[in-house]
């Protein structure tokens, strides 16, 4: 402990452009091929192998689904070799670097989002992901992990489920459960929504940052409104 004042400290959160991201319910038609999508750079903390590991174990059962990878970095030969040797080419694409609208297209065409965050081998963690606020704005049911602050940013069981970092049985289940109950995608999507709209909406985050300036300098701090933690 710092011993600071606690009444003296203020959470501003980042936010999103939700005019950038619109959104749109998640459905499947009976010949669709269900995507899921992971965006990010291919480094340790974003844990695409285990997503990757998942995705080997739900094949087994479910042939209709494509895993799209896009990002590039350091990991991305190692991750490919992982794809060859769980025999799964045919499931998983790695798009390589795409610019925003590309990813924006991405958002729309995906029906589950995957950012399996873990805590890498040199101590390396996650903020808050913006993909995360990204893919729920656009509607997307999300899967994630108890790591860092992203349960701040996905309501568990409502806009989508958060896992243990690296269970990957974990992970598994909870896309296997989205695969076979594509009936409360629209539900989740909205709930999602809704929830970046109150609490990640970077207008709503600018004034707030306003009334923070204002309060500072007529020292007014403590008549501030709280945001609520998650």
């Amino acid at each position: 402990k710092s011993g600071c004042n606690k009444e003296r400290i203020i959470l501003h959160r980042m936010g999103i452009n939700l005019g950038i991201f619109k959104f749109s319910e998640r459905r499947i038609q009976s010949n669709e091929s269900i995507k899921i999508l992971t965006v990010g750079r291919l480094v340790e903390k974003k844990g695409h192998k285990y997503a990757i590991k998942a995705i080997a174990k739900i094949v087994k059962r479910y042939k209709n689904i494509e895993y799209i990878i896009a990002g590039d970095g350091s990991l991305r030969k190692e991750l490919e070799n992982l794809v060859s040797e769980l025999e799964i080419k045919n499931y998983v694409e790695f798009l390589g670097v795409v610019e925003q609208n590309e990813v924006l297209k991405l958002y729309r065409q995906a029906h589950i989002f995957v950012l399996p965050s873990i805590t890498a081998s040199n101590g390396d963690q996650e903020g808050i992901p913006i993909v995360l606020m990204e893919a729920q704005a656009t509607g997307l049911p999300v899967i994630s992990t108890y790591h860092s602050g992203i349960p701040e940013v996905i309501v568990d069981g409502e806009s989508g489920f958060l896992v243990p970092e690296k269970d990957i049985d974990a992970l598994t289940q909870k896309i296997e459960y989205l695969i076979e109950h594509s009936e409360i995608w629209p539900e989740m999507g909205r709930a999602g929504r809704k929830f970046i709209e109150e609490r990640y909406d970077i207008n709503k985050l600018n004034k707030r940052l306003v009334e923070i300036y204002r309060a500072l300098h007529t020292n007014n701090v403590n008549e501030l409104e709280r945001p609520k933690r998650y």
